[in-house]
């Protein structure tokens, strides 16, 4: 996935800074700018910062009316709908993998825990690769019939909470630590950037959606 990087260009200064104070008795000037003092995030602030920004903006994306949410934009494409559940089902595997491997629980996914499969009434078996839509045929995800916009979007605010919840646990020693049985060497936070590019690549495709049906498409403004 490009990425474009941006140059800030700073203007000239033709006028003394605002900063400036000058000494009425010794006519010394001190340009020096203020300086704040701040508290740098800590590595796993950082992550989970830029997952709840995700997160929030999938949200705001799917946040349309249910006739947009389902509709599709053709094979390949699919809809709104789908492209949230699918973010939600990813983020939801990898948080209780990351749960397990630290001993914690819960340590299986809402999906499981919540029987949405049979729930949703939903084929076990046709959902692709850990029934996330992975690997599902385009014809097979253009029938996929999805239960009312409120328990969609209902799941992927609890799989999103349960990701920065796993998130948020892991210590910042143990984010460059390789990822248990990791067969590529990943770290757990190289591990954790895989998951948050594919929620902005996701978050991309609904925003082309919406933009497909007349409306506004990024979230971002």
């Amino acid at each position: 996935m490009p990425i474009t990087a941006m140059w800030v260009v700073r203007p000239q200064l033709t006028e003394r800074p605002p900063t400036s104070i000058d000494s009425s008795r010794s006519g010394i000037r001190n340009n020096h700018p203020r300086v704040m003092a701040t508290n740098p995030r800590s590595l796993s602030e950082t992550v989970l910062r830029f997952y709840r920004q995700a997160h929030e903006r999938l949200l705001k994306a799917a946040d349309v009316r249910p006739d947009q949410f389902a509709w599709s934009a053709g094979p390949s494409l699919h809809s709104i709908a789908w492209h949230l559940w699918h973010a939600a089902r990813w983020d939801d595997f990898f948080a209780a993998h990351f749960q397990g491997d630290f001993g914690r629980e819960p340590a299986s996914e809402v999906w499981q825990r919540e029987s949405l499969t049979s729930r949703w009434s939903l084929t076990s078996g046709s959902l692709g690769r850990r029934e996330s839509g992975t690997e599902m045929s385009d014809e097979m995800a253009e029938s996929l019939r999805f239960p009312d916009q409120s328990e969609v979007t209902g799941y992927a605010r609890r799989a999103f909470a349960f990701a920065e919840e796993a998130i948020a646990s892991i210590p910042d020693g143990l984010l460059l630590a390789v990822a248990k049985d990791d067969a590529d060497g990943d770290s757990n936070v190289d591990n954790a950037f895989i998951y948050l590019e594919h929620l902005n690549r996701h978050l991309g495709m609904i925003e082309a959606i919406r933009g497909l049906q007349g409306m506004a498409g990024s979230v971002t403004r």
